[in-house]
């Protein structure tokens, strides 16, 4: 009898514990779309494409759906439930997602599956939500952030003295238009051949591009020698910020 007790109570435990680690969200309703395309995460690898509603346009779903198999060729609709992990393990998701119900699975009638324009998508490079340029030594210091909607720059190391200014349709497009020459995924092996930052001769400089929730930084180079694979949107990122007041 003892034993047994032991055991519920230990069992009663495990399962307190399992439960404080996530959240279970609401019930949500999602589409997936016929094929997978290629995706930047971590590594190279195949995402799905879904959206919340049939209006909006298709995004990378970088995760998983536990309890569902996937078959290309076919939409889905799918009814899902979302749980927040309050302490993820490293290199995981915060978020896991499991299948309630299939709602509808249709065959598609499009003959060239996987064949679509990249441009009918929200691919990494014109779904980038900021740019952030960083360069110091021992004794100076530079922040540049530019997104849809402003330029900041600062030399302040709290980042709390910022300047500003709106950033305008025709600047981010360039923006943008550059970033689709920029090898996200090889952004951080990406090298030059100066290094006077190492005796500090040179700022110390490296640029962050934000991305689908997803940070990639590049290598570190010297600040007015970046690499050549992003040089143009580095001076590009320079010149919208010396405009700054």
């Amino acid at each position: 009898m003892i034993k047994i007790f032991i055991t519920n109570i230990s069992l009663i435990v495990s399962l307190v514990l399992v439960c404080s680690s996530c959240q279970t969200q609401p019930i949500t309703s999602v589409y997936i779309a016929d094929h997978t395309v290629d995706c930047e995460g971590v590594a190279s690898q195949k995402c799905m494409l879904i959206k919340d509603d049939m209006s909006q346009d298709w995004r990378y779903f970088y995760g998983t759906i536990k309890g569902f198999n996937y078959e290309e060729g076919f939409t889905y609709a799918l009814k899902i439930i979302a749980d927040t992990l309050k302490s993820p393990l490293a290199d995981d998701l915060s978020i896991h997602y499991s299948l309630l119900k299939i709602v509808s699975k249709k065959k598609s009638e499009n003959t060239n599956i996987g064949q679509h324009m990249v441009s009918q998508y929200q691919n990494a490079q014109e779904n980038v939500s900021g740019i952030i340029y960083e360069a110091s030594t021992r004794g100076v210091f530079l922040y540049i952030k530019v997104d849809q909607n402003t330029i900041q720059k600062t030399t302040d190391r709290s980042l709390t003295n910022t300047v500003k200014k709106k950033c305008s349709q025709e600047d981010w497009s360039a923006v943008v238009s550059l970033l689709k020459n920029v090898p996200l995924r090889k952004i951080n092996t990406l090298t030059t051949t100066t290094q006077k930052s190492s005796g500090d001769a040179a700022m110390q400089a490296n640029l962050k591009i934000i991305t689908n929730g997803q940070v990639y930084t590049s290598s570190s180079f010297d600040h007015g020698y970046p690499p050549s694979e992003i040089k143009a949107l580095v001076n590009t990122i320079l010149s919208l910020s010396e405009s700054i007041e």
